[in-house]
């Protein structure tokens, strides 16, 4: 953990790390249970304590039949679990569900909301059509205190999302895309496994269509890895180690993707964190500085990016820096508005992306 920079309240943020996509027996995940004698959430909960770099754990059961949801019951089951394992200050465990199928749809992560939604007969709380992610979005949108997140998005996905113009109601339901994901039938656990930013031009893709929504990193574990299978992971800025504040930074983006699971990036404008939304301002004063505490994880390069939202146009490296801190000034003209984001690549090759800025004068 490490302290962050101020916010507009004076707040300390500190960097927490973790993944919030697992499944276990309550759908179709810990396939391996009879050898590793972890199945449920409550026995998930219990591994990932023991799992190095690792302060939450998000499981995210699929929420239909065909992927293992058979007792709809269980959902309640899990919420409860994650519930009892989670201890303020030293892990947080997260329970909610992965909604969706990947043909004509598309898997979205929600946490939050407390009832199991789906479509088929006796296996829901929440009705939603199967394939409808525009009421799906706004049943989101509309409940408090929830955040969701595209998994491994394909350019179909959700409705074609993508290649549709900007949606109000699909930007306040989504705060993150994963840029990479997996492996998710890996049975390693030395952490070994390292993903490519295979859907990281989506991410980039929503940014210029106006989205707002940053970087996350998905482990999407079926056996009995939680956490160790790769070093990867989605680091939040957060008050507190809480299930409050892990949802808050999640929903705030204050959060960035990483292969390295415990590199900090400090990255301000006018010293507001990643995730801020800058406001009749002109002057910015753009500040990264990257730490690890590994001796051999040496920054390579910090690449600055930006872009203008709306516009529909791929982001542009604004500058680079080859050492651990990076300082750059940037005038907003009257009218226009852009975000920024950084790409920081480490000596090994390890990557990390961070959630935007955005300003708007």
């Amino acid at each position: 953990m490490a302290f962050y920079g101020q916010n507009l309240y004076g707040q300390r943020y500190n960097i927490y790390f973790g993944n919030i996509h697992a499944h276990t027996s309550y759908s179709d995940g810990t396939k391996d249970s009879l050898k590793s004698g972890v199945k449920t959430p409550a026995d998930a909960y219990r591994y990932a304590k023991q799992t190095k770099q690792l302060d939450f754990l998000g499981i995210s059961e699929h929420n239909h039949r065909q992927a293992g949801m058979k007792i709809p019951s269980n959902y309640a089951k899990g919420i409860r679990e994650a519930k009892e394992a989670t201890e303020v200050g030293k892990f947080v465990a997260l329970y909610g569900m992965e909604y969706g199928v990947i043909k004509n749809g598309g898997h979205v992560l929600i946490y939050g909301i407390d009832k199991l939604i789906g479509w088929e007969e006796g296996n829901y709380e929440l009705y939603n059509p199967r394939n409808d992610y525009s009421a799906l979005f706004q049943l989101i949108a509309g409940s408090p205190n929830t955040f969701a997140t595209l998994a491994h998005p394909e350019p179909t996905h959700f409705n074609d999302l993508k290649s549709k113009p900007y949606n109000l109601t699909a930007d306040q339901a989504i705060t993150g895309v994963a840029i990479a994901t997996g492996q998710f039938d890996s049975k390693l656990t030395d952490y070994s496994v390292k993903r490519p930013l295979a859907f990281y031009s989506y991410y980039t893709n929503l940014l210029s269509k106006g989205y707002i929504v940053g970087p996350t990193m998905d482990h999407d574990n079926h056996y009995t890895t939680f956490g160790r299978h790769t070093a990867s992971r989605t680091a939040v800025l957060a008050k507190a180690l809480t299930r409050e504040d892990i949802i808050d930074a999640y929903r705030a983006n204050r959060f960035y993707a990483t292969q390295d699971w415990n590199t900090k990036v400090d990255f301000t404008i006018n010293g507001q964190p990643m995730g801020s939304y800058l406001k009749s301002t002109s002057d910015l004063d753009i500040k990264i500085s990257v730490s690890d505490e590994d001796p051999g994880d040496r920054i390579k390069s910090i690449t600055l990016f930006y872009g203008e939202p709306g516009q529909g146009l791929a982001p542009k490296q604004l500058t680079v820096s080859a050492l651990d801190t990076l300082q750059y000034t940037f005038t907003v003209p009257t009218g226009k508005a852009y975000y920024f984001f950084s790409k920081i690549t480490q000596q090994d090759g390890d990557q990390i992306v961070t959630s935007p800025i955005w300003a708007k004068n």
